[in-house]
């Protein structure tokens, strides 16, 4: 029987250290903030990562290519480890209510154009 992982965190592991908050705040500039909004946002942008990987390895059987095939599983698992890594994270900072970052306003004046 494998055992999953409960994503409902108690007191104890919900706390997040310094290199935690250090790693969430380059994450937070380094993705938009719609794409990190929710778990479902975070599970579509995984399969938008590993997807040309995805797609590299399992085309290589019409083109024979190794290398490609190589660089589609690296790519893949690139993506994997990615998300494997980082999903902690984000639960954790969804439970201390350090999540959803609000998402910037948009700019609602008009623009003039320039004489």
């Amino acid at each position: 029987m494998i055992a999953r992982s409960n994503p409902t965190l108690d007191d104890a592991q919900s706390a997040l250290t310094g290199r935690d908050l250090d790693r969430l705040g380059w994450l937070v500039t380094l993705l938009p903030a719609a794409w990190i909004a929710s778990r479902r946002r975070r599970r579509l942008l995984f399969l938008a990562l590993s997807a040309p990987g995805f797609v590299a390895f399992f085309g290589t059987t019409y083109h024979r290519n190794f290398f490609v095939m190589a660089a589609g599983l690296a790519l893949f698992l690139a993506a994997s480890v990615f998300r494997l890594r980082t999903e902690p994270l984000f639960v954790r900072a969804e439970a201390a209510d350090l999540l959803p970052c609000p998402l910037p306003r948009p700019n609602t004046r008009k623009e003039k154009p320039h004489a």
